[in-house]
């Protein structure tokens, strides 16, 4: 008797579940197109295609000696400028009171410069906005670089580890998928299947393809595989 209450349970789980055909792309979970914010020749280059860097780490350097030469000028008169004020403030009972503001004016336009200056030599110095590892790299030192965009990028960069699968479904079957709904999938649309829950439902539809976008997370997969699978929900 209990063999058969089982069989009928199993029976009315899968009477009461639907496939919804999807296709897939497999993305990182987070990835970069690394570019300057400032004009200039590459001077030296860090890090190369396949290597993993650590968020912060130099990737590639302009020619800046002439704006390493500003900061330290600026450096040096930001100091000066400072300690002529704290002396004065020392001795502010025997002068005028237009004459200590005039010491603070110097010692706040003497640090603001050097905060432009410092600015200024950072953004000739790439560093890595993320830890992860170089996917492509498109300078070589003698270029010269101009304020690039996403589309001309010194470096692209993703994230290690975990992938997510980009998931197309037609938007007939909206509402259906649920966070939480298992993805069975095959790479290439062939080969052993694999399952992953979906973890995030976009909550607008495509207008050129009608289709729905849904995410899984996965491990253990490059990133750039296509396939197929079917996204099993109850009716």
């Amino acid at each position: 008797m209990r063999k058969i209450f089982l069989v009928l349970l199993v029976f009315v789980s899968v009477a009461n579940c639907a496939e919804v055909y999807a296709t897939f792309i497999s993305k990182p979970s987070k990835g970069a197109k690394v570019a300057f914010s400032s004009s200039g020749i590459v001077k030296s280059i860090k890090f190369d295609v396949g290597d993993n860097v650590k968020k912060g780490q130099v990737m590639a350097v302009l020619q800046n000696e002439d704006l390493t030469s500003l900061e330290s000028t600026a450096k040096a008169e930001a100091k000066f400028a400072t300690a002529e004020y704290n002396r004065y403030a020392q001795v502010k009972q025997y002068i005028s009171p237009a004459q200590l503001d005039s010491y603070r004016l110097k010692k706040e336009n003497a640090n603001t410069q050097l905060q432009y200056s410092r600015s200024m030599l950072n953004k000739s110095i790439l560093k890595a906005p993320f830890s992860g590892i170089i996917t492509a790299r498109n300078i070589e030192i003698g270029d010269m670089v101009t304020s690039q965009t996403t589309t001309n990028s010194a470096f692209t960069m993703q994230t290690n580890g975990p992938m997510k699968l980009l998931i197309k479904y037609d938007s007939k079957y909206y509402g259906l998928p649920k966070v939480g709904s298992v993805f069975v999938y095959q790479i290439g649309g062939k080969g052993a299947t694999r399952s992953a829950k979906i973890s995030k439902i976009y909550p607008t539809v495509e207008e050129k393809t009608n289709m729905i976008l849904a995410e899984a997370i996965v491990d253990n997969i490059p990133s750039g595989l296509f396939g197929t699978g079917k996204i099993i929900v109850g009716k």
